[in-house]
C-alpha cells in the first residue's frame, strides 16, 4: 500500500485543508475479456476524525474513489453493476460499542463533494471508505481538526474539550472576583450572585437539585484549596472557606477539624476513655456544643461585613490563596471543574460542556512479545494484575496480528471474569477492591506456524487516573506444565482428577483442550472437596487466573 498524508494551513485565509491518499494492495481477480467479470474483495478502511469548536463547525468532504470500470464497449446494464466506492461518517466513541449516529453516506464512481454541519462542541467522527482499488479523500474546514488512524486521533482527546475550559475558567473568574470585591457590601452581594449563575448549570436554579450542587461545588472548591496549598490547610482558610461558602456542614472540612481536634485533645481527655459520661455531664456537653456553634456562626457571618475584623483577615487569606491560583490559572479551573464532574451529581448533566464528556478519554499501552509458536499450539500472551484506586469505568482493548487471542479479566477477590460482548471484554464500571483484578490473554495457532510478534494492551477511561501495575514493569516469561493423557470413559464422568502441592503462594492459568472439539466439559478447583473456581466449555475451557495459596494441606483440581 501507498499512503501519504499531506497538511496544508492557508493563513491569510484561516482555511485548512487536509488530504489523504490511499492505493490498495492488488486484488487476485480473474479477468475475461469477453464477460468483463471482475472478481475481488473490497476492503474497508476506517480513520477518525477529531473537531473541537466553541462556533458551529462546517466542513468540505470530498471523496474520490478508484473503481474497476471495465472496456467502454460494455453494455449499459455492465456498467450499471459498477461497484461504486462508499464513505460512511458517523459519530463515534471508544467508550461505547454501539454504534454512532450516521451523519454522512456518499456512494460514486468518480468524486464527489458536500458539506458536514456540526454543532458547537467537540466531536469524533469515524471514517469507513470502501473502494475497490483505492480512495482520495480531501477535508477543507475553518476550523482546525486532527484527521488520521486511531494512534493520531486519541491523544488529543486526554485534553479538556474548549466548552469545559470555557466553563472551567468562568467559574474560578467568578471566584476570583467575589475574593477581589470580598470588603465591599454592595459589590460582595453581586459578586456572589454572579458566581452562583456561573456555577450553577442552566435551569437548575430554585430546583430540588440547586442544593446538591451547591455541596458539590464547596466540596470541589475546598479539594482545590488544599491542592492549591500543597500541605495541611491551617485553621485560617478554613474559616475563610467558610466565610466565602457560608457552609457549617461540609463533610471535608468537618473530617479535618475532627482529625485536628483529636491531636490537640488526646492527652487532655484521656481520663474520659474508659468511663460512660453520666446524664448531667451529656446536657453539659450539648450546652457548651450549643454555645461554641452559636459563637462560630456568628464569627464567621460578621466575617461578610466590611471593616470588621474578621472580615480583615478573611480578606487577607483569600488573596494569598488567589496569588497562587493565579500561577496556574487555567490548571486551577479545570481541577475545580473536574472534581464537580467526579462527585456524580445529576445537575452537572444539564452544562452544555457534559456533552463533550462521551469524547473525554485517558489511555495507557502495556506491550509484550512473544516468540515463534509451532502449528496447534495454546499459550498465554500476557497476565498481569492491575489494582483500581477507586471505582472507574474501563474500557480494555486488543491490538494484536494473532488471529486467534482473547483477552479475559478476573475479579480477584470474587473470582468472577468480567462479561464479553462479541469476544471482546465489555466495558463497564470496575469496582475498587483490595486485589485488584487480573487480565489474562490467551491465544491459539493454526495449522501454519505463528512468527513472533508483539501484543500490546490499552486501557481506556474517561479519566485518571487508570489501573496501574502491581508490580514495577510487565512479565510475560511462563513457566508451563503441560500433561497429555487418554481419557478412559468410567460411571463418574471424570476425565482426570490431580492433587496440586502449593509450596508458595502463585498465580496460575489452567487450560484444558481435547482431541475431540465437540466435547461439553467442566472444570473444577477443589479445596477440601468444596468447589472455589469452576468454568465450562466444548472442546476447550481456561480459568484464566486462580491464586494457589501455599497451605500444607493438598489443593485438588
Amino acid at each position: 500500500s501507498v499512503f501519504r498524508e499531506t497538511w496544508i494551513s492557508f493563513e491569510d485565509f484561516g482555511v485548512c485543508f487536509q488530504n489523504l491518499y490511499v492505493f490498495h494492495k492488488p486484488h487476485t481477480y480473474a479477468y475475461n475479456y469477453q464477460k468483463m467479470d471482475f472478481k475481488s474483495t473490497d476492503d474497508q478502511f476506517f480513520y477518525y476524525l477529531l473537531v473541537d469548536s466553541l462556533t458551529p463547525i462546517e466542513i468540505l468532504v470530498s471523496f474520490s474513489a478508484l473503481v474497476r470500470w471495465g472496456d467502454s464497449g460494455g453494455t449499459k446494464q455492465e456498467c450499471s453493476s459498477i461497484s461504486k466506492g462508499v464513505l460512511m461518517v458517523e459519530h463515534f466513541s471508544w467508550k461505547c460499542l454501539t454504534p454512532g449516529e450516521l451523519v454522512l453516506k456518499m456512494h460514486t464512481t468518480a468524486t464527489k463533494a458536500t458539506v458536514l454541519n456540526l454543532p458547537i462542541g467537540r466531536h469524533v467522527l469515524l471514517f469507513t471508505v470502501s473502494s475497490t482499488i483505492g480512495h482520495h479523500i480531501h477535508l477543507c474546514s475553518m476550523m482546525p481538526c486532527v484527521f488520521g488512524e486511531e494512534d493520531t486521533v486519541m491523544p488529543g482527546l486526554e485534553r479538556e474539550s474548549h466548552r469545559f475550559i470555557e466553563q472551567a475558567t468562568a467559574i474560578l473568574k467568578a471566584v476570583g472576583n467575589v475574593i477581589k470585591n470580598f470588603s465591599s457590601k454592595p459589590e460582595l452581594s453581586k459578586a456572589l450572585k454572579e458566581l452562583e449563575l456561573t456555577h450553577c448549570p442552566p435551569g437548575l436554579h430554585s430546583t430540588g437539585m440547586a442544593e446538591e450542587h451547591f455541596k458539590v461545588f464547596n466540596s470541589a472548591f475546598w479539594y482545590l484549596i488544599k491542592y492549591v496549598l500543597g500541605k495541611k490547610a491551617t485553621y485560617s482558610y478554613k474559616f475563610a472557606f467558610r466565610s466565602f461558602t457560608l457552609d457549617f456542614k461540609d463533610t471535608d472540612i468537618s473530617e479535618d477539624d475532627t482529625v485536628s481536634s483529636e491531636i490537640c485533645e488526646k492527652n487532655s481527655l484521656s481520663s474520659w476513655q474508659n468511663r460512660t459520661p453520666t446524664s448531667e455531664e451529656d446536657r453539659a456537653a450539648l450546652k457548651l456544643q450549643a454555645f461554641w456553634r452559636g459563637t462560630y456562626v456568628r464569627k464567621v457571618l460578621n466575617s461578610r461585613n466590611p471593616g470588621t475584623k474578621e472580615n480583615t483577615s478573611v480578606k487577607e487569606t483569600l488573596q494569598k490563596l488567589w496569588t497562587l491560583v493565579e500561577l496556574n490559572f487555567e490548571q486551577c479551573a479545570v481541577m475545580l471543574l473536574r472534581e464537580m464532574f467526579k462527585r456524580n451529581c445529576k445537575s452537572i448533566e444539564k452544562f452544555p460542556c457534559y456533552e463533550d464528556e462521551r469524547c473525554k478519554i485517558s489511555f495507557a499501552d502495556y506491550a509484550v512479545t512473544y516468540a515463534n509458536q509451532p502449528p496447534n499450539v495454546w499459550f498465554v500472551v500476557f497476565r498481569e494484575i492491575f489494582l483500581v484506586p477507586e471505582d472507574m469505568f474501563i474500557v480494555p482493548k486488543v491490538y494484536t496480528t494473532i488471529p486467534s487471542c482473547r483477552l479475559h479479566v478476573v475479579d480477584n477477590e470474587t473470582l468472577q471474569e468480567m462479561p464479553h460482548v462479541f469476544f471482546k471484554v465489555a466495558p463497564r464500571v470496575y469496582p475498587k477492591n483490595k486485589r485488584g483484578y487480573t487480565f489474562m490473554a490467551e491465544a491459539r495457532t493454526g495449522a501454519v506456524p505463528l512468527a513472533a510478534g508483539r501484543w500490546r494492551l490499552r486501557l481506556i477511561g474517561s479519566h485518571s487516573p487508570l489501573p496501574f501495575l502491581s508490580r514495577e514493569a510487565v512479565n510475560n516469561d511462563y513457566s508451563t506444565k503441560e500433561i497429555k493423557e487418554y481419557y478412559i470413559p468410567n460411571d463418574k464422568h471424570v476425565m482426570f482428577r490431580y492433587s496440586v502441592k502449593v509450596t508458595a503462594s502463585h498465580i496460575a492459568t489452567v487450560q484444558v483442550q481435547t482431541s475431540k472439539s465437540d466435547v461439553f466439559i467442566k472444570l473444577q478447583v477443589l479445596d477440601n472437596e468444596e468447589e472455589i473456581v469452576s468454568v465450562t466449555g466444548r472442546g476447550h475451557v481456561v480459568i484464566p487466573a486462580f491464586n494457589f495459596l501455599s497451605n500444607a494441606l493438598p489443593l485438588s483440581s
